[in-house]
């Protein structure tokens, strides 16, 4: 049993957030939401988490559990949400997300135009066979599905590496050292036809009906192939960065008011395209934000990615490929690397 998405801000229950950003947890309580926050799941056992889950609940009689970032994962959370009938979504389906093996088995029952992607697991293995990946991120509320944004994950290296530590494109986990194809560079809005982009857009919102989806976010990780799109895997949380920043500049979106305002039973926004941005791996330190920022095209640096904007596609185009011409006369793309 879940609880019924639409508390309201007039509930006098809090709305406990497991692992939440600093803004979820402002907007939240902007937003007239008493609010319990639970910061971090690390150094609990799965029995001592559950235990402490439990005794939060009971304590502040909490009305709904929203689990962030890689908490939305965790079986011991999501699974003593729904039996403590504080979940807004059955535990069953986002622990499904979260697993790309049960993910896969889903599709293959689902029909031959539900083939899932198998990827590489081994360290010896060959990197995918494409380079194009399509980033997903959808908001749902009551079982509907809305697409927030797609964005384009070029990768265009193979075992690059950059200094620091680059965002795993789908967790935002920071990885270092050597990848199979390198760090992607982002592009949003995706440039992709209007069948591409309903091809993907039925694919991402398919595979949520299929896994019985219910509410929150999800982003889902679509590959281009010869064959046609094919899902890789799909998580239940909102797009880690940089998609997230490039959709928040890009449409004025951002993430976390667009969750609170569907908890609070408001009509969500509808996303307004102003202009367009990418995101391009930068081998520099991450923790130097000037050795990106100095370039006149880059608008932020963090986590290893300069952030660009531009009003046209074109205009990206010139820029991205201005920032990845000054890397690999530097030296500091791998060989293959460049402008796409």
């Amino acid at each position: 049993m879940t609880a019924s998405v639409g508390l309201g801000s007039s509930d006098p229950r809090p709305l406990l957030l497991v692992c939440p950003t600093p803004k979820l947890v402002a907007e939240a309580k902007e937003a007239g939401f008493p609010v319990v926050t639970i910061a971090e799941t690390t150094g609990f056992t799965d029995d001592q988490l559950r235990d402490h889950l439990v005794e939060t609940v009971r304590t502040h009689q909490v009305g709904m559990l929203i689990a962030c970032g890689n908490a939305s994962t965790l079986p011991a959370v999501l699974e003593t949400a729904e039996r403590l009938g504080v979940s807004p979504n059955p535990a069953a389906s986002a622990r499904l997300l979260a697993d790309a093996s049960q993910i896969r088995g889903l599709l293959t029952r689902s029909g031959p135009q539900w083939e899932a992607l198998a990827l590489p697991t081994g360290p010896g293995d060959t990197p995918p066979p494409y380079d194009i990946e399509y980033g997903v991120e959808t908001l749902t509320v009551e079982g509907m599905h809305r697409v927030t944004g797609i964005v384009e994950l070029r990768y265009t290296g193979k075992e690059a590496t950059c200094a620091g530590s680059v965002p795993d494109p789908v967790t935002g986990d920071a990885t270092a050292g050597t990848d199979l194809r390198g760090a992607p560079v982002h592009t949003f809005p995706a440039p992709l036809t209007r069948q591409e982009e309903a091809e993907i857009r039925a694919l991402a919102t398919g595979l949520l009906d299929l896994a019985g989806y219910e509410f929150g976010y999800a982003f889902t990780r679509v590959a281009r192939t010869d064959e046609g799109p094919r899902v890789v895997e799909s998580l239940p949380r909102q797009a880690s960065w940089p998609a997230s920043r490039l959709i928040e500049l890009t449409t004025g979106l951002m993430a976390e008011r667009e969750l609170v305002r569907a908890l609070s039973g408001i009509p969500l926004d509808a996303p307004v395209m102003v202009g367009c941005a990418a995101a391009v791996p930068s081998p520099g330190p991450s923790d130097a934000p000037d050795h990106g920022t100095a370039l006149p095209e880059v608008r932020e640096v963090r986590d290893g990615y300069a952030l660009l904007t531009a009003l046209t596609p074109a205009e990206l185009a010139a820029r991205r490929d201005a920032v990845l011409d000054r890397q690999a006369c530097a030296g500091l793309l791998a060989a293959g690397e460049g402008p796409a």
